[in-house]
């Protein structure tokens, strides 16, 4: 009798070999928004068409949209960040959160140990949870910060450093990126790759499609990210765009009212919430796209080859970045949530390029790669 099989009588009394669950492969996202949940869709997808059994992690919405994505798949709730975003500025932000963020990491790390010992999981893959590894098996951390970008020079190599010595805790760090910096969509905050870099590609968990020929929606608003600033972002939105001509759709990104049919209210049709192919399908249907500038939400774009407008969330020094590399070489529009001015920012967007288009995975491509040499030492 193996390790994973026990002995028990059926009610015959007859003797039956019961076989426990195999080690699973641990995903498990940061909740700071859905974006770090949706990039991890597509590398699940690819460890299940590879017949290999997935634990779900997480918290909050992130793990919703995991488990709404993966309904079958078991699943450990991990401790929550509750990260919210009340200031304008991030450093003051995650200061007022530091207790409770080393707090949270200690507690994700005795999880993992847990799992470990009880022979649940055989390899980690962990989206931006840094205490989300263990010696005794595999792990990769996703992430596209390599070198986070703060707006305190001083603190901000301090940061980078700090951030460097918790990746080299992985076996090894995943980003979603080109490896070649002229194609990147990260930028200085992926390169140049550290020792245990693997480029995966960008990830995205949506169905690539031909932009309609007519599309229905002139604009489609995408929100995401933490509250209150999504609510803010919406009831901004929602003021202005009755003025203007056309037809829109607005995304509000609320996993907990997944399943409700969208609303019409005038010239705007709201969905609480869609899953990836009817987003793919509402994308492809839109003539523009106005969101964040989150990252997963440009990889998104990036596979469909969108004109947008990005509304920085305020205080993420991250996505101003993000977004103001792609508007410097004509790729998109940038507006502060504070001067948002909707009329002008989509005529604006109409005269700018499309995002890069990229190609969606192949099976045989970078992701592939990174996949099958963690399951090796599995």
């Amino acid at each position: 009798m193996t390790v994973f099989q026990q002995l028990t009588l059926d009610t015959g009394n007859r003797p039956v070999i019961r076989t426990k669950p195999k080690p699973a492969v641990l995903v498990t996202p940061l909740d700071w928004g859905l974006g770090h949940a949706t990039r991890c869709i597509p590398v699940i997808r690819h460890l299940l068409v590879l017949q290999q059994p997935v634990l779900l992690g997480g918290s909050g919405d992130s793990l919703k949209v995991l488990r709404l994505e993966f309904p079958d798949l078991p699943f450990v709730e991990f401790p929550p960040y509750n990260m919210r975003y009340p200031k304008g500025s991030m450093v003051w932000n995650i200061a007022m959160k530091t207790p409770r963020l080393i707090r949270t990491l200690i507690h994700e790390k005795r999880l993992v140990s847990q799992l470990v010992k009880s022979g649940k999981i055989k390899a980690i893959i962990s989206d931006n949870r840094y205490g989300c590894f263990h010696p005794a098996i595999p792990s990769a951390l996703i992430t596209h910060q390599v070198y986070p970008i703060i707006p305190v020079a001083g603190l901000e190599k301090v940061l980078q450093r700090f951030v460097l010595q918790m990746i080299k805790r992985f076996d090894s760090c995943w980003i979603p990126d080109m490896p070649d910096p002229e194609n990147s969509l990260a930028g200085k905050l992926a390169h140049p790759p550290i020792s245990n870099a693997r480029f995966t590609g960008p990830l995205s968990r949506l169905f690539p499609r031909e932009t309609a020929v007519s599309p229905t929606y002139r604009a489609l608003f995408l929100l995401s990210g933490p509250e209150p600033q999504r609510t803010y972002l919406e009831a901004i939105i929602r003021n202005q765009v009755s003025s203007l001509a056309g037809q829109y759709a607005l995304v509000q990104g609320l996993p907990d009212r997944a399943g409700e049919p969208a609303a019409s209210s005038g010239n705007l049709t709201i969905f609480p919430f869609v899953q990836a192919e009817e987003l793919s399908g509402l994308i492809a249907d839109s003539s523009l796209i106005l969101c964040r500038a989150g990252y997963s939400t440009l990889m998104d774009l990036a596979f469909f080859g969108k004109k947008a407008v990005f509304v920085p969330t305020p205080g993420q020094t991250e996505q101003i970045y993000l977004a103001e590399q792609l508007a410097n070489v004509g790729r998109g529009v940038v507006m502060s949530q504070e001067t948002l001015h909707l009329a002008q920012a989509l005529d604006l967007a109409e005269q700018t390029r499309e995002i890069p288009n990229y190609q969606p995975h192949t099976g045989d491509d970078l992701l592939a790669s990174a996949v099958q040499d963690l399951l090796v030492y599995s």
